[in-house]
C-alpha cells in the first residue's frame, strides 16, 4: 500500500510544480515479472535506433540553422522540404530521444524561414496559394508539433493565424464565402484565393510524372491526347482552358481537409468559432453529398452549383474524381472532414459522407483474373482506372466509428480479393502506410506474429535509408524516380530533386502508431492522428513511454481496448499514464486485471471514469489491462494530463 501512496504523492509534487490543476490519475500496481517477450525488445530498439538515425540525417542534410543544404533561388513547392521531417515530433511523443523536441521545432523554423527568404513562397509562414492536396501534406509537420510540446507560445498565435486564413480573418486572405458555405477557390491561403483568367495562362505542358494520368480537363477542341500538346497554339489554348475551367474559382471536395487548420487550432485555444466553423463547413459537403446520391461531387461554382463550370457534372474539379488521382484524393478528403467533424461535436453522423462514398466505389466493382478491382476515377465514358481498394480508407472509417458495419465492409473487401491478409510486405512508402491488412487480421485475432514482422520491417528500413544515405545514393530527378550513386567527392546538394529528403528519411512511424496506439496511419493528406490511446512519462513531465517500457494494444472494441505493457528493466520500476484517445477526447470506465495474491492470479476490476491512468511497471513486470472506454465524451485537446483543462503556455 505504500508504494500505491508514494506514487500518488510524486505525481502530486509533479502536479505543484507548475501551472497544474489536472486530477490525480486511478494508479494501477504491475508487480508480475514477465520473460521480455520479442515484440517489446524490438519495439525499445527501433525507437532508439529512430532516434539516433534522425540525428544523422538532420547532421548530413542542414546546415548549423536547420535550413536544408540545397539550392537558395528558383522554384520550391511549399510542401515537400517539411516532409522530409514531419514525423520527427511523433517519434519524440511516442517515447524518442529528448532531444527530438527541440530538433522538431528547430527544423520547422528553418524550413519555413528558408522558402519564405530564398523562394518567396510564405505570407506570413504559410504558403501563398496552393491546393489542399499538398497544403495537408506541408501541414503534417505543424500538426504533430503540439504532441511535443503544446504550450509553446507561438504555435498558439500560428494556429488561430494560419485557421483564420479560412475563417475570413485576414483581409488580404478572403478564402471563405460564409452564404454559400464554399472555399472560394482550388488554390488558395495566406494570400486568398487564386481565380485563373486567360490573361494568367501560360503554353500547357504535361509534366513526365503525370501523363500516366492522362489530360486534366475534357472536351478543349483539338486536344484529345498528351501528344497533341506538342503542336504551341494547342498547348496555348488548353492552358487558357485549364485557367478558366480547373482554376477559374469556386470549391473542390479537396479544400476539406483545411478544416484540420480550424481542428488543430480548437485543441490549442478550446475557442468555439473553430467548432463552428468545422461544422458548416462539413456540413455543406455533407448536403452536397446527400443531394449528389452518397457519392460526394468534387467541384461547386462561385454560385454555389455544383459542376458550374464542367457541364453540370458533379466531377471533374482540381484533384477530384477525374484528375489526376480520383478517389486516392477524393477519398482522403472526405475521410479528414468527416474525421475532424467527429473530434469536434462528438456526433458520428458526419461518417455518412466518406461511408457511402465508399459504398459506391464498392458497388462497382469488379473480380478478375487480377482479383477483386473498384474504379479510382470518372470521366464521360464512366468509372475508369480500376484497382485494388485502398485499405487505409477501410481502416479509417471503420476505426472512427468502430462499428460492426464498417467491419463488416473490411470483411466484404477481404473476402472479395481472396489473397491472404497477414502477409507482411517489406516495403514503405512516402506516406508510411501500406500494412493495414495484416494489422486488421492481427486485431481480428488471426494474425499473432504480426507485432515482431511488422517491427522487423520497420527495422530494415531505418538501415536501408541509412545505407543510402552514407553511401550517397541522391535523387537527383523525380521521373523516373530513381537514385544515382555519387562520387562523394562531387556530391552537390544544390541539385538535389525536392523529393530527396521524403525519400531518404529513416524515421518510419506506421509500425508504432499500430501497435502503441492502437490506430492506423493517419490520412497523409493533411489528417490529425487519432489513436486509441497514448502515453506520457510522469517522472520526466514529458509525452511518451519512459525509458525500458514497451506497448502493444491488442484489441479495439467500441466500448473496450486491451492494452499491454511491459517494463524491461530488471532493475528499476517505471510509470506511464496512459490516456483514452490522443486528445483525450474518450475515457476510461473500468480496468480489468490480473495481479498476483500469493503465487495466484487474481482479477481485479479498477473504476477509472477518467481520460487517464496511471500504470506503475515494478522491474521486469508487465501487465495486460482490458480497459472499458467510453468515447468521444470528453472535450479534446492538446493538453498533458498535469496541465488540466487549460494548456499553460510560455
Amino acid at each position: 500500500m505504500w508504494k500505491r501512496w508514494m506514487v500518488v504523492w510524486g505525481f502530486s509534487l509533479a502536479l505543484l510544480a507548475g501551472q497544474d490543476t489536472a486530477p490525480l490519475p486511478k494508479v494501477i500496481e504491475a508487480g508480475s515479472r514477465v520473460n521480455p517477450p520479442g515484440w517489446a525488445t524490438l519495439q525499445r530498439r527501433l525507437i532508439e535506433d529512430m532516434s539516433r538515425a534522425a540525428f544523422e540525417f538532420v547532421e548530413r542534410y542542414t546546415r548549423s540553422g536547420g535550413t536544408l543544404i540545397w539550392r537558395t533561388s528558383g522554384r520550391a513547392d511549399p510542401d515537400d522540404p517539411y516532409e522530409g521531417f514531419y514525423n520527427y515530433p511523433l517519434l519524440y511523443a511516442l517515447g524518442g530521444d529528448e532531444r527530438l523536441r527541440s530538433l522538431s521545432f528547430n527544423l520547422w523554423h528553418a524550413i519555413t524561414r528558408q522558402l519564405t527568404y530564398d523562394f518567396g513562397m510564405m505570407r506570413l509562414e504559410y504558403p501563398r496559394q496552393d491546393d489542399w492536396f499538398h497544403h495537408g501534406e506541408g501541414n503534417l509537420f505543424f500538426y504533430f508539433l503540439p504532441l511535443a510540446d503544446p504550450t509553446d507560445h507561438e504555435l498558439r498565435v500560428r494556429a488561430r493565424r494560419f485557421a483564420g486564413f479560412y475563417l475570413n480573418e485576414d483581409p488580404e486572405a478572403p478564402n471563405y464565402d460564409p452564404v454559400l458555405k464554399i472555399v472560394r477557390s482550388p488554390r488558395n491561403g495566406s494570400a486568398g484565393p487564386y481565380f485563373g483568367s486567360a490573361a494568367r495562362a501560360r503554353p500547357f505542358r504535361m509534366a513526365p510524372g503525370m501523363a500516366v494520368y492522362g489530360l486534366p480537363i475534357e472536351d478543349v477542341p483539338g486536344v484529345e491526347k498528351i501528344a497533341d500538346l506538342d503542336d504551341p497554339d494547342k498547348a496555348r489554348r488548353y492552358g487558357i482552358a485549364l485557367e478558366e475551367r480547373l482554376y477559374r474559382g469556386g470549391d473542390v471536395v479537396m479544400n476539406l481537409a483545411a478544416t484540420t487548420l480550424a481542428a488543430h487550432a480548437f485543441l490549442l485555444t478550446h475557442e468555439s468559432k473553430y467548432v463552428d466553423w468545422v461544422k458548416e463547413y462539413v456540413g455543406a459537403w455533407l448536403g452536397r453529398t446527400r443531394a449528389n446520391g452518397g457519392i460526394t461531387p468534387d467541384n461547386v461554382g462561385l454560385s454555389g452549383k455544383v459542376g458550374e463550370y464542367f457541364n453540370g457534372k458533379w466531377w471533374g474539379g482540381l484533384y477530384g474524381w477525374r484528375w489526376p488521382h480520383g478517389y486516392h484524393s477524393v477519398g482522403q478528403a472526405i475521410q479528414i472532414g468527416a474525421a475532424n467533424a467527429l473530434l469536434l461535436t462528438g456526433d458520428p453522423s458526419y461518417l455518412e459522407m466518406p461511408r457511402s462514398t465508399m459504398d459506391a466505389i464498392l458497388a462497382q466493382g469488379k473480380r478478375t483474373e487480377k482479383g477483386f478491382l473498384v474504379p479510382a476515377r470518372r470521366d464521360s465514358s464512366g468509372w475508369l482506372d480500376y484497382g485494388r481498394m485502398d485499405h487505409s480508407y477501410l481502416a479509417q472509417l471503420w476505426f472512427m466509428s468502430l462499428s460492426p458495419d464498417d467491419w463488416g465492409r473490411i470483411e466484404k473487401v477481404r473476402q472479395a480479393e481472396a489473397t491472404d491478409w497477414r502477409e507482411v510486405r517489406d516495403t514503405r512508402n512516402k506516406m508510411d502506410n501500406g500494412h493495414e491488412a495484416p494489422w486488421l487480421r492481427f486485431l481480428a485475432g488471426d494474425n499473432p506474429g504480426y507485432p515482431e514482422r511488422i517491427l522487423a520491417s520497420a527495422a530494415r528500413q531505418v538501415a536501408e535509408r541509412l545505407n543510402q544515405m552514407r553511401t550517397n545514393w541522391l535523387l537527383l530527378d523525380e521521373y523516373p524516380g530513381t537514385y544515382r550513386q555519387i562520387d562523394p567527392s562531387k556530391t552537390d546538394f544544390t541539385k538535389l530533386n525536392e523529393h530527396h529528403w521524403q525519400q531518404q528519411n529513416p524515421v518510419t512511424t506506421e509500425a508504432l502508431v499500430q501497435l502503441m496506439l492502437g490506430a492506423p496511419q493517419l490520412m497523409y493528406n493533411g489528417g490529425l492522428l487519432h489513436a486509441s490511446v497514448r502515453y506520457f512519462n510522469p517522472s520526466e513531465r514529458r509525452p511518451g513511454l519512459p525509458k525500458d517500457v514497451a506497448a502493444l494494444v491488442r484489441s479495439i472494441e467500441r466500448d473496450r481496448v486491451v492494452l499491454e505493457l511491459v517494463n524491461l528493466n530488471p532493475f528499476e520500476k517505471r510509470e506511464v499514464i496512459v490516456q483514452a484517445g490522443t486528445f483525450g477526447e474518450h475515457s476510461f470506465t473500468t480496468v480489468r486485471h490480473h495481479r498476483l495474491e500469493k503465487g495466484k492470479p487474481i482479477a481485479e476490476t479498477v473504476e477509472v471514469n477518467a481520460k487517464f491512468l496511471q500504470v506503475a511497471l515494478a522491474p521486469a513486470a508487465g501487465i495486460t489491462l482490458e480497459m472499458g472506454v467510453r468515447r468521444y465524451c470528453n472535450r479534446p485537446s492538446y493538453a498533458f494530463p498535469w496541465h488540466g483543462e487549460t494548456i499553460p503556455f510560455r
